[in-house]
């Protein structure tokens, strides 16, 4: 159960505005813990509890401490009076659910909570930012369209640094996974998620599956009709046995610490729909990739496939980005399960 010093239910009266709530709100706040740090973002609506559920079963597996995080999103104009009985009641309906959830974290310690007001993606960024935060899980609930990232997501992917755990409304709530799936298109940024991948299924005791979708070859112009189609066959086979050479070896290279790895090489076709479509029929529990994968665009908050995963696959997507994987080395995944998994 959650002390008052865990969530401080104050008796004075609010700020003036919701910026000072929010700095109140941090300054009495309690944070015991002093290591890497996955905060979950929870709101009012039953996806809080999957955010929570699947928050608790990556944090236990990468030995991040988590938090829980309740942003009030202040209405009216900035800077407008708040009216102290209403905050007082709506700050203590939300330590309620804040501590339910706590309670349902399912881990070996009940997670510390926060309750932040404001502008959720800024109040988020911010908060990460100053207290080390590695990871943040939150909704993929949208706004605007069916396939579509919510604003406060998009708004962690263009102005935030930290990776992302990121669950969409159809995603099982379950505590542990069975089958992991790794996206792998040859790209050094794609491959440096399988280590983390791997500490994820040996805490689960889950599979691990690597998948390559080669992409279809462009049309070639400036040859003869016979020619075009020889050389497009002969390029495609040329392809697909690259990726399969290399595929396999990543195979072999991540079953060497005892888990049972497997590889799908898939096409010509389009990457995104291939993958999402994968994913669907192998009933896939997570799936975990690098924000940016070949194209490596650094003018985007992420590449098209790990967009199009998380606004389509029906189950969490755990986008990888650099601070996630800087200083991790492969060879600290040793078979006797005593790794030692570092954060840049």
């Amino acid at each position: 159960m959650l002390s008052q010093s865990d969530l401080q239910l104050a008796s004075d009266p609010p700020p003036a505005t919701s910026r000072a709530i929010s700095e109140e709100l941090r300054e009495n706040t309690p944070h015991a813990a002093k290591g890497p740090r996955l905060l979950a973002c929870v709101d009012e609506t039953p996806m809080a509890r999957a955010v929570t559920i699947h928050a608790g079963a990556v944090a236990r597996s990468l030995g991040l401490e988590m938090t829980l995080a309740r942003v009030i999103e202040e209405g009216g104009r900035y800077g407008a009076p708040v009216d102290p009985i209403e905050w007082q009641l709506r700050r203590q309906e939300h330590h309620s659910q804040l501590r339910k959830l706590a309670e349902d974290a399912n881990g070996p310690r009940q997670p510390a909570a926060v309750l932040l007001s404001g502008d959720a993606g800024d109040e988020l960024i911010d908060w990460s930012e100053t207290h080390g935060t590695t990871l943040l899980a939150l909704a993929t609930r949208n706004d605007s369209g069916r396939h579509a990232l919510g604003s406060t997501v998009l708004r962690l992917l263009e102005h935030g640094s930290a990776s992302l755990l990121l669950v969409p409304p159809q995603a099982r709530v379950a505590p542990t996974y069975r089958r992991i799936l790794v996206p792998v298109d040859g790209s050094p940024r794609a491959e440096s998620v399988i280590p983390v991948a791997l500490i994820i299924a040996r805490a689960h005791g889950a599979e691990l599956i690597l998948v390559h979708v080669v992409p279809p070859v462009r049309r070639l112009s400036g040859f003869r009709a016979g020619q075009a189609q020889d050389l497009h066959s002969e390029i495609e086979r040329q392809n697909a046995r690259g990726a399969r050479e290399h595929l396999e070896q990543l195979r072999l290279r991540a079953q060497e610490v005892g888990l049972v790895v497997h590889s799908t090489l898939l096409g010509p076709a389009e990457p995104r729909q291939a993958t999402c479509q994968f994913a669907r029929e192998k009933d896939v529990d997570l799936v975990v990739m690098s924000s940016h994968g070949a194209t490596a665009l650094s003018d985007v908050p992420c590449g098209s496939v790990a967009e199009y995963l998380a606004t389509h696959c029906t189950m969490p997507v755990l986008m990888v980005r650099p601070n996630l994987v800087t200083g991790f080395c492969g060879d600290d995944l040793e078979p006797d399960g005593q790794s030692v998994f570092r954060f840049g």
